[in-house]
């Protein structure tokens, strides 16, 4: 799997092979793509956290949970995610619960308040029960005990996310690169097959994960609008080769 990915890389005829594969080696190439996504993850996640988790640490305010209800502050205090604008807000005295476009508005990660984590999505705001057994004080002696624990908590949390993420992820460009090759069907009039238009989106995954896992280190700007011009790029010079796929009757 990882000479095809290889090849999916830097050779378009490549694709041409690719094309004629039975749907097996299809299936694996996509589940090969999806464990290394999370492999690659993991490995940058953790350093994420040994690096910036110290820094959130040491600027963390001083919040007091009773049986899983936030006591104090009772004016708001921000934790601020290091080296991003987000934060996480705790008051435990608000009267009021801000809205999802508040939140989102003023780049708020998370807000704790009463017994619950609110949490912005774009499907509105997410809300969670905090366990009825928290009790903890964050002062700095208290956060040190807890440090290496809680840098094992976040670890396993964002492992488990990372499985529904490149999920989703692999699924968005896969039907990404399976329009942009229909638009290009139609616009060729090449007349290809079905089966062989999925099969191209499939290994079109190829560059399209190696885009984002050079992303995780390098940002790129309009990430999105990078993905879909790759996909006409590698779309466009499969067809260039066009007289080279096989035709199913």
């Amino acid at each position: 799997m990882l000479f095809i990915h290889f090849k999916t890389l830097f050779s378009f005829r490549f694709y041409l092979r690719l094309a004629q594969l039975r749907s097996w080696p299809v299936i694996g190439f996509v589940v090969y793509l999806f464990l290394l996504g999370i492999l690659i993850l993991f490995f940058f996640t953790g350093s994420v956290i040994k690096k910036n988790l110290p820094v959130f640490l040491k600027n963390f305010p001083q919040v007091t949970f009773e049986n899983g209800v936030l006591t104090q502050p009772q004016q708001p205090v921000y934790a601020p995610i290091p080296n991003t604008d987000f934060k996480i807000v705790f008051d435990a005295g608000a009267n009021i619960l801000p809205t999802t476009k508040e939140l989102l508005d003023t780049n708020t990660l998370a807000w704790v308040h009463g017994s619950q984590l609110y949490v912005p999505s774009a499907s509105g705001l997410q809300i969670q029960e905090l366990p009825q057994n928290l009790n903890f004080t964050s002062d700095q002696q208290t956060i040190e005990k807890y440090k290496k624990s809680l840098s094992l908590s976040l670890r396993m949390t964002i492992f488990i996310t990372s499985w529904f993420f490149m999920g989703l992820f692999l699924l968005f460009d896969y039907c990404m690169a399976l329009g942009v090759l229909a638009l290009f069907n139609l616009y060729k009039r090449a007349y290809l097959p079905k089966t062989i238009l999925f099969k191209l989106a499939a290994f079109l995954l190829g560059p399209l994960v190696t885009l984002f896992l050079i992303h995780l280190w390098i940002t790129i700007p309009l990430f999105t609008f990078a993905q879909l011009i790759v996909s006409i790029i590698y779309t466009q010079q499969i067809f260039n080769a066009l007289p080279e796929i096989p035709h199913e009757n």
